[in-house]
């Protein structure tokens, strides 16, 4: 065999084996990608229509056109979410700005990704009519049911301020949130500081004429997508893909209101009266701004304030992970 056959024949061969470690490779690849597909995130979202924006990304497919399989976990509020989160138990949470800065406090980990609604009449001060409470003023020595470490308890201390009641005699009792309502029904306590749809069943289970002694306004409650910075540090786009699909949401909410609030009281297991009870006071956008940093701000000086926190004031502009929303704000605009 001449030297130039023998040539011609290894390089085919070289050539051969060349093509196949790039085929093996590719389908390798495609496997790795499709794993990563596949792979399952998870967010505790809480059970309320504040959270429409992820159950309408579920229903009509705006997490799959993002290729991400999502998989929602309901929790009863946004304390509940965010210890799910924190314990590792999903790799997202829905919660308030309240809880965002109280958790600031105990974890350095702790991420806020986006806001996505915002409404300033989802908290409400609530009384019954025999109480014979009909001003703030007359829950001096009273017994008030809070949510401790959330937007109740800071909502309750507002309208405290508001009135210049700072310093009423007032027993708070610390309640889980499906504790509230019935503690109120049954006099354990002679108010509460309650999200909705809280107030919504309050005033549908009692036989008593409910009181809202409330202040509308001095509170702009957000509800907020969190993380850790550990799980966000190695999730590549998943977080911006996310928001991309939230983004389709609100977008769809805003064009299809009347659909939209039909759509949450089935995906909520609600009535359509009880979503319509609050629905218009909400405002869907997308949001990651200096008013939200400097509510959180603002509420971390009260809870140093009233010593339910450490005198250490974390910075909470770390805590906001803001490139996601920065790159899909740039390719929406």
């Amino acid at each position: 065999m001449s030297p130039t056959k023998r040539t011609f024949i290894a390089f085919g061969f070289i050539s051969v084996l060349l093509a196949t470690a790039v085929v093996y490779a590719t389908h390798s690849l495609k496997g790795e990608e499709q794993e990563i597909n596949d792979a399952t995130v998870t967010i505790a979202v809480s059970r309320t229509p504040l959270s429409a924006p992820f159950l309408v990304a579920e229903k009509l497919g705006f997490f799959k056109q993002q290729g991400l399989n999502v998989s929602l976990m309901p929790c009863d509020g946004g304390v509940a979410c965010t210890k799910m989160m924190i314990d590792r138990e999903v790799e997202y949470a829905t919660a308030s700005e309240s809880v965002v800065m109280f958790q600031s406090f105990k974890h350095n980990d702790v991420a806020l990704l986006v806001s996505f609604v915002e409404t300033d009449n989802d908290l409400k001060l609530l009384t019954l009519e025999p109480s014979n409470i009909n001003s703030v003023a007359d829950l001096d020595s009273k017994r008030v049911g809070v949510v401790k470490g959330s937007a109740s308890e800071f909502y309750f201390d507002s309208v405290l301020i508001a009135n210049n009641l700072k310093n009423l005699n007032i027993e708070k009792v610390y309640l889980s949130p499906q504790e509230m309502v019935p503690a109120l029904l049954s006099y354990q306590v002679d108010a509460i500081s309650a999200w909705e749809p809280l107030g919504y069943k309050a005033d549908t289970l009692s036989a008593a004429k409910v009181i809202n002694l409330g202040n509308h306004g001095i509170y702009q409650l957000s509800f907020n997508l969190l993380s850790v910075t550990e799980h966000l540090e190695m999730s590549g786009e998943e977080p911006i893909k996310l928001i991309r699909a939230l983004d389709s949401a609100v977008e769809w909410i805003n064009q299809n209101p009347n659909q939209a609030l039909e759509m949450i009281a089935k995906q909520l297991n609600l009535s359509v009266s009880q979503v319509e009870w609050s629905w218009e006071d909400l405002m869907f956008r997308l949001a990651l701004g200096n008013s939200l940093l400097s509510n959180i701000q603002l509420q971390a000086r009260w809870a140093i304030e009233r010593g339910l926190v450490d005198d250490a004031l974390p910075d909470f502009r770390k805590v906001f992970y803001s490139e996601p929303y920065r790159q899909v704000r740039v390719t929406r605009d």
